[in-house]
């Protein structure tokens, strides 16, 4: 049995969940994203950690599917108010 990347299990997993979208700043996950190639997820680049968060609230709310947003070390804390923001509306990010 071939084994799976941890980057394609983790690609495959969003897509099992829904993830249509998926908004990033370009410095982190690159395997994954690289996984991402062949699946229908629809990779967006932003400008900042901040911006990913407040585009996947925007996209989970207009659409009704989960927005996903990634960071990664010191970037995470820039995640913050954009969480927030979509946890007290309870948008599915």
């Amino acid at each position: 049995m071939p084994k799976m990347l941890g980057a394609r299990y983790l690609a495959e997993l969003l897509v099992g969940y829904g993830v249509k979208a998926f908004f990033f700043k370009p410095s982190i996950l690159s395997k994954t994203l690289a996984q991402m190639d062949d699946l229908p997820i629809r990779r967006i680049l932003t400008h900042g950690e901040k911006a990913a968060a407040y585009m996947a609230e925007g996209y989970a709310r207009a659409s009704g599917r989960p927005g996903v947003c990634a960071a990664q070390t010191v970037g995470a804390g820039n995640l913050a108010a954009g969480l927030r923001d979509a946890y007290m509306a309870h948008s599915p990010v």
